[in-house]
């Protein structure tokens, strides 16, 4: 059998497999005359080392970026905003994120660090002139949709708040899916203002994007859970 390195300090570990793939793993260890655990720190270290070069890399595997390219290049050509374009690539499984040298395109799941996003043919400057600014985040971030009055909101929100409001089932779906956008439901007197969580900004009343409060009342069954009066946040929906 090969011996361990005498210089290479262990640790104990469980690892828990399936009884077929531990059986799988024997045979194999057998045929190459090793151990089931040198075999497992073998593939482990590869692998770790595999990464860290990945981090250290700005450039991806040719393959990944070819599979990619056809996979996110509609999504990333028809946006137009970066919340458009993040909705787009949700669906995918993957988020970009202000990081140097330009966007990073990550893995919305584990945040694994996937290529940067001029390698899919669409660099930092050209998203942010077709866009007009920087992503939400990013350290030259003046806008996230660009200067809009009080009270007013651009189509593409506008779009995703229209969206948000005839999918809902419930208040508290409702609610959760504002949150999710970074925004909530306030008293208006009679009627529903959607704000931004974070300033409290006015954005809208719910019936500019087609959803009068009474209709609401009327489809959930209730009125709005707590309501309060404006400028107080609604309370969380259990």
């Amino acid at each position: 059998m090969v011996g361990q390195d005498p210089s290479m300090e262990l640790e104990s570990v469980t690892l828990k497999l399936p009884r077929d793939l531990l059986s799988g793993a024997q045979r194999v260890a057998t045929a190459r005359d090793v151990t089931i655990g040198h075999m497992v720190r073998q593939l482990l270290k590869r692998e770790v080392e595999r990464q860290l070069a990945g981090d250290r890399n700005d450039e991806a595997d040719g393959r990944l970026i070819v599979a990619l390219q056809a996979l996110l290049n509609r999504d990333m050509t028809d946006a137009d905003s970066w919340d458009d374009l993040a909705a787009r690539l949700r669906p995918h499984g993957y988020e970009l994120r202000p990081a140097k040298g330009g966007l990073t395109l990550y893995k919305s799941s584990c945040g694994t660090r996937v290529c940067k996003g001029w390698e899919l043919g669409f660099p930092d400057a050209g998203l942010v002139q077709r866009f007009g600014g920087h992503e939400a985040g990013h350290p030259h971030d003046k806008a996230r949709y660009g200067i809009m009055p009080a009270g007013q909101i651009d189509p593409t929100r506008h779009a995703m708040l229209n969206g948000h409001f005839a999918a809902a089932r419930s208040w508290p779906d409702l609610i959760n899916r504002l949150a999710c956008e970074g925004m909530e439901l306030r008293a208006l007197g009679s009627a529903l203002g959607v704000h931004v969580a974070a300033t409290g900004r006015h954005l809208c009343n719910s019936d500019t994007v087609g959803a009068r409060s009474d209709v609401l009342t009327a489809r959930f069954g209730k009125p709005l859970p707590t309501l309060r009066q404006a400028g107080e946040q609604t309370a969380p929906a259990a």
